[in-house]
Parts: C-alpha cells; structure tokens; sequence
C-alpha cells in the first residue's frame, strides 16, 4: 500500500498495527480482483458479495470477514478522497456476525427438478383409491407451479380455470395487495400433467363436489392442501423442509441467470427491495450465515 493512503489513514486515526492489518486484508482482495479480472475502481455490487463469499469459503469466522469487508471500505474511501472512484460501493455492504433470519438450506434447479420428477413419477398403482389418484395429479401441478413458478399458497388460491394458456404454454399470475401480475412459462414436463388435470381430473373433482367454480384448483383450506403436498414430497425427497425452502431456492437460482429486474417480474415483487433481500450467496451451511442488505432498504 502507498503511503499516502497510509497518510490518509493516519490522520484519520488509525494505529499503525492496525494500517498493517488493513493492508493484509486489502493486499488479499487486490490479488482476487486480479485473478477475476475485475478491476477494484470498477467492481459491482454483485461481485463485491461474490468476494464475500470468496472469503467465506475459506472456513474464516463471521467476524474475520467483517474485518476484511471494513478495511476495504476504508480503502475505497481513500480512492474517493483521491478523486479515482466517485462513489465507495463497498458501503453499500453492511454484514452482522449472526443472521437476523436464518434461510433454509437452498436447492439447487437440478434437486428442485429432481423432486418434482420423484413425486410425479409415483406409478399409479401405488394410489389405494381413485381419489387418492385424482388428488396426486392435481397435487403434482400444484408442486410444479411451487418448484418452477415459485408460486405462494395465496398465489395458487387465486389461480383460475382461465389463467391456464397449454396451446402458448405459460399461466397468468393475478395481482393481490402484495404481489404484480405477471406470465410465466410453464416447462416442459409440466405440460402433461396439466393437460391430464384439466381434461380428466378437474372435471371429475368437480363433479364430485357438484362445483362450478372457476379456481382451478377448488379448496376451503389452500394452506393445508399445500402443506400436506410438501409432506408427501419430504416423504421422497428429505433434502426438502418446506414450501418457504422451495420460493427461496427459485428466487435464488433465478437471480443467477436473470437480472434482478427480470426477477422481481418473475417473483411478482412490487419493490425491487422485496427481489433484493434474496440477492445472496447460496449459504448451505447455517452456521456461517452472515446478513448481507443494501442500506437504502
């Protein structure tokens, strides 16, 4: 490190061990910006949070990490006194050593896509009853819209008979208080199952409970319907805890392939704010969980 960005810190009030120990942490996030080829006046949020999780990966504590991250701000401050950044993006970091609210355990697309087939592929034969059979294929769209749309409980209520496109295959999601409408693509191997549901085993649900009703999937209790799905899914897939672990794993998976604008569209966000909070690194591990938020929230 120069020394006029140690004069910079000196009248700032900083000992000299304690430059020394900045320098080692700055010294480290220098040597992994040129490994990424990132150059440090230019590094985006995004890729800031990747060093982070760079960091972390090395099996340092919660409390190492924020040490690093805060002398790098002290950095990125002496290059905007220097007049070579114009804005220290570093702060718009800010971790805690213990989570405020601990994620679950993130799957990836693949074990998603994984535990929709095994639930799926139940052969027929295994359902005791007729009932029992009709009420597993209405159960595998609903998994699907859960696993691949990320679809809430509330989302699914409203869902209706009409919202269903299988000829462009996609479904339109309604707008409530708290979420946008919005379109989504059905994949590939929800088309099927869809198409059984609404020409056979919807209309003989409905039948049987003598209902005109336009939801596409008739229930006084959504949240229960949907809780024991997820059920029957753990019984097949015990990675699986609940519907919460599944919405956070698809909001995750898809803020790695898509913008965050795409995402909060997906996700049905009214504020970039709500997408935001899922922008984080996968953490699989709950112990080393670290809070990463962007101050303006």
């Amino acid at each position: 490190m120069n020394e006029a960005c140690k004069l910079y810190r000196l009248k700032k009030g900083y000992s000299d061990k304690t430059i020394k120990t900045q320098n080692h942490h700055i010294k480290s996030f220098l040597n992994w910006c040129i490994k990424q080829s990132i150059t440090p006046e230019n590094i985006s949020y995004t890729q800031a949070l990747q060093f982070i999780d760079h960091e972390r990966g090395r099996n340092i504590t919660g409390a190492s990490v924020i040490n690093t991250i805060n002398s790098i701000k002290i950095y990125f401050d002496y290059l905007v006194y220097i007049k070579a950044i114009r804005h220290n993006i570093i702060r718009q970091i800010k971790l805690r050593n213990q989570a405020k609210k601990a994620l679950p355990e993130i799957l990836t697309t693949r074990q998603l896509g994984t535990i929709y087939k095994n639930f799926s592929g139940i052969p027929h034969w295994k359902h005791k009853t007729t009932r029992a059979k009709l009420l597993h294929e209405r159960n595998t769209v609903i998994l699907g819209l859960i696993i691949y749309q990320g679809l809430k409980s509330s989302e699914i209520a409203r869902l209706e008979r009409e919202h269903v496109n299988l000829k462009e295959g996609n479904i339109y999601i309604p707008s409530s208080r708290k979420s946008k409408a919005r379109t989504l693509k059905l994949q590939s191997d929800q088309i099927l199952p869809f198409k059984t549901y609404l020409e056979e085993t919807r209309p003989i649900i409905l039948e049987k409970l003598k209902s005109k009703t336009p939801y596409l999937f008739p229930s006084k209790k959504y949240s229960d319907m949907i809780g024991k799905i997820v059920t029957q899914a753990k019984m097949i897939s015990p990675e699986l805890k609940d519907s919460r672990q599944i919405r956070t794993s698809v909001l995750i998976n898809w803020l790695k392939t898509n913008n965050i604008r795409q995402v909060q569209y997906m996700a049905g966000h009214k504020s970039i704010k709500s997408t935001e909070s899922y922008r984080k690194e996968d953490l699989t591990d709950l112990t080393k969980q670290i809070e990463l938020f962007h101050p303006m929230k």
